[in-house]
């Protein structure tokens, strides 16, 4: 009877062992060894990496984690910003600001959700830091792009542009070659660093940010008039600025 017993339990614990799914993530990009890779039990973020093995042409920088975890809350995110420029189009807005609408709505609806976490994705400070070695989840996906060479300005500007990167060149200079249209605000707007990290510089006479440069990949985000917009959709600059920091490097970059 107790061996039965025993039996019929290693059974059940062997047919829960096979059922069980295997956890995997999934790496792409400046690689060795792309593809699915198991997780074992306590694997974090550097695991994954000394497996897959960036190349010495991967950008740590530009480096993403995709968490189908963070999903839901960055489409609530991004239908909340549909949602405001929906209430800016019904609004009576200036002529420059509610011409410039329309284009910001369609481009706001190529861009994907992608469940991006930031943290830093350099290897060396993943073996370093134990707040940047996160646990890793099944279903991340980890993209290393290859360096690029360029920056973007996108926004509140007649086109958007895509403008070679120079090294220390301030934030505001690129605006030189990528004008602002009249539904630009004047005072403000928001660099989007390829890591994630998002900044809000000054570009008046009065509150000029100094020392702020781009690193190549970033984004270069010209918010709507925020007097124009602000008892519409008060937040929606701030907003758009980090949806937009949750956009990440192809894997195929540049």
């Amino acid at each position: 009877m107790k061996r039965t017993l025993l039996s019929a339990a290693c059974g059940l614990l062997l047919s829960f062992s096979m059922a069980a799914p295997a956890r995997q993530a999934w790496v792409e990009g400046a690689v060795r060894q792309p593809g699915a890779i198991a997780l074992g039990a306590g694997a974090r973020f550097a695991d994954v990496l000394l497996v897959a093995g960036p190349t010495g042409e991967a950008y740590p920088l530009g480096a993403a984690v995709l968490r189908p975890s963070e999903l839901a809350a960055q489409r609530r995110m991004k239908a909340g910003l549909e949602y405001d420029l929906d209430a800016l189009a019904a609004a009576q807005l200036p002529g420059g600001v509610a011409s410039q609408v329309a284009p910001l709505r369609t481009w706001l609806e190529t861009l994907p959700v992608t469940g991006r976490v930031r943290t830093d994705m350099d290897p060396r400070r993943l073996e370093l830091d134990r707040f940047s070695n996160r646990p890793a989840a099944d279903g991340d996906r980890f993209v290393y792009p290859r360096r690029p060479h360029t920056i973007r300005v996108v926004g509140a500007v007649a086109g958007h542009c895509e403008l070679v990167h120079v090294p220390l060149r301030e934030a505001a200079d690129y605006l030189r070659d990528c004008a602002p249209a009249d539904s630009a605000d004047r005072d403000w707007i928001y660099a989007i660093q390829p890591d994630g990290e998002v900044q809000r510089l000054g570009i008046g006479a009065w509150n000029r940010s100094e020392g702020h440069s781009l690193a190549p990949g970033a984004l270069l985000y010209v918010p709507l008039d925020e007097r124009a917009i602000g008892d519409v959709a008060p937040g929606f600059n701030a907003d758009m600025a980090a949806f937009l920091a949750t956009q990440h490097l192809p894997a195929g970059a540049p």
